[in-house]
């Protein structure tokens, strides 16, 4: 074994091939578990089938909402001989491996993390292990009825995407939705109709949205999204494109057909505020206009 420095500056560990054969436990899956940070980064679940980094520039392996880290703060490799090795990245604040200082550390099954307010847990993990935590971060964080993110997690969600847009100088665009016509639903066929029109809403949601944003259900019948890098224009554009798909939808359950619409809000950042409660009052204002124009159509 033998420590160097990278281009960085940093102390890292290499170890020579054939030093030490590969041990049982690494037939099972090695993996970061984020036990302890940012509310939106709780619970995630990186696997060790690749170098990966932790930092809080968005684009790591394993980025952290925690503004005391530094962009790219440790890395984590496998070694030749199986272990997994822990290289501080030269981080202004520094890497604590279970309350000791390191710059370099082989790290061994329960060890934790400390990165300035995040705690990260290495570990191994089977298939049964990975399948609990995936059903528990579901669990956790997504409505059942729609798939979208329950309004905490799109919270702690958003006012990250909103921090990283204000330091790069880009705009993002919020949309408050209200469908119409639920209650006439829920009055003339009864509430699983009503459910069933909420959850196919949902759907179209998660399609028009995707990679772009992150939706949410904050209400019986109200939704919530952001999208990264869109202008009011841009915003406005995939908010009438929502309201296309939800008017030409076909709403068919137990052969009774219903038509549900939805009228949307929009509002932008920075232009409108730079916080998800001023952005939600500005896209819900916008949204009462939508009402009062007829509905069924999107207003900024």
């Amino acid at each position: 074994m033998a420590k160097r420095r990278d281009r960085r500056g940093a102390e890292t560990i290499k170890f020579a091939h054939g030093e030490a054969p590969a041990r049982a436990q690494d037939l099972r899956a090695a993996s970061l578990l984020v036990i302890q940070g940012a509310e939106s980064d709780l619970g995630t679940h990186v696997m060790l089938d690749r170098p990966v980094t932790i930092g809080r520039d968005p684009d790591v392996e394993l980025p952290l909402a925690d503004g005391s880290i530094s962009r790219e703060h440790i890395r984590i490799d496998r070694a030749p001989d199986g272990r997994y090795l822990l290289n501080d990245l030269g981080s202004t604040n520094g890497t604590l491996v279970n309350g000791e200082r390191v710059t370099a550390h082989i790290l061994s099954e329960g060890d934790k993390i400390f990165l300035g307010a995040s705690v990260v847990k290495f570990g191994y993990a089977d298939g049964l292990d990975m399948d609990f935590h995936h059903k528990l971060e579901e669990l956790v964080g997504t409505d059942a009825l729609t798939g979208l993110l329950l309004k905490r997690k799109f919270d702690a969600e958003l006012e990250l995407a909103l921090s990283r847009a204000l330091a790069a100088g880009e705009p993002i665009a919020v949309l408050v939705m209200d469908m119409d016509g639920l209650k006439q639903i829920n009055d003339t066929h009864g509430h699983p109709y009503g459910g069933y029109a909420i959850a196919e809403v949902g759907a179209i949601l998660r399609d028009v949205v995707g990679a772009r944003g992150e939706a949410c259900r904050f209400g019986g019948d109200e939704f919530m999204c952001y999208l990264k890098r869109h202008t009011r224009e841009a915003g406005l554009k995939v908010a009438e494109a929502i309201v296309d798909r939800v008017r030409t939808h076909h709403f068919e359950k137990d052969g009774v057909v219903i038509q549900p619409t939805i009228s949307i809000g929009v509002a932008v950042c920075p232009d409108d505020g730079d916080s998800g409660d001023l952005l939600f009052e500005k896209a819900d204002q916008a949204l009462y206009r939508a009402k009062a124009a007829g509905r069924d159509r999107a207003c900024i």
